[in-house]
């Protein structure tokens, strides 16, 4: 998922940034939940289309290292969803 983000034509990734958003947010979501200490008032930065993949590498690492493999089906499923709504 990070490389197809991190190799896109930029018009294509400025494109798909409320998906990249939507599953930033999910993953932030179930990072909390697992246990990961990202503060309530912390809000997800507004990156142009360069940083999407590495956003989205952070998030993902964050939330494997923080959950058992059980709990790691909404993150999973949040990244299929984005995949599927890239062009």
């Amino acid at each position: 998922m990070v490389d197809r983000l991190n190799s896109m034509p930029l018009n294509r990734a400025a494109a798909s940034q409320d998906a990249v958003m939507s599953c930033a947010e999910m993953l932030v979501s179930e990072c909390r939940r697992a246990g990961v200490p990202i503060p309530a008032s912390a809000v997800l930065p507004e990156l142009a289309p360069q940083g999407f993949g590495a956003m989205i590498a952070v998030l993902g690492h964050d939330l494997r290292n923080a959950a058992d493999e059980s709990d790691l089906t909404a993150g999973l499923n949040a990244l299929v969803t984005l995949r599927r709504a890239l062009p």
